[in-house]
């Protein structure tokens, strides 16, 4: 398989989400469903209490099928509801490249979102947060590549790509 990984699936795999100073935010185990050089998807679901975005709402056994995409900066995660499977939308993230590992995945986090409910809304969130990192002035190219990567991300939403190809 191009991935470099091993081809027995499923399997646990394990991801690191460090926040983009690279502190470490949270590590979950889910089931590596899918790999290929173009992305890995991973089914996990959430172990955390309760939490109101606003937006959506992430609850207990919430089910989360999550494309991560090697040298690429951002990933998707899309959520469905724990009782009946409905699709709750799309958490996007923009993110430096995964670090992929036959164990782990691995992401940095930029601050920048993206939430696309089952109907196609699309709302940008973070803005703020992200201005706030610098980057623009520690690292401009890594501003840049997060910028491109947020029109591609609304691209693929736009044009229904998958996962998006199933909008309402």
């Amino acid at each position: 398989m191009g991935s470099g990984l091993s081809p027995e699936l499923p399997r646990p795999i394990r991801v690191r989400r460090l926040a983009a100073d690279g502190r470490l935010r949270v590590i979950y185990v889910g089931r590596l469903m899918r790999a290929s050089p173009e992305a890995l998807v991973v089914e996990a679901f959430w172990e955390r209490p309760p939490l109101d975005l606003g937006y959506v709402r992430l609850e207990p056994q919430d089910r989360f099928v999550e494309y991560f995409f090697p040298g690429r900066w951002f990933v998707i995660y899309e959520i469905h509801h724990h009782r009946d499977d409905r699709l709750k939308g799309w958490y996007c993230d923009i993110v430096y490249p995964p670090r992929v590992s036959e164990e782990e995945i691995e992401l940095r986090d930029l601050a920048l979102d993206v939430f696309v409910t089952p109907a196609g809304e699309v709302r940008v969130l973070d803005e703020e947060e992200f201005e706030a990192l610098r980057l623009s002035e520690r690292d401009p190219s890594a501003y840049a590549a997060a910028r491109s990567a947020l029109r591609d991300l609304l691209g693929k939403v736009a044009r229904r790509e998958p996962p998006f190809h199933i909008l309402l």
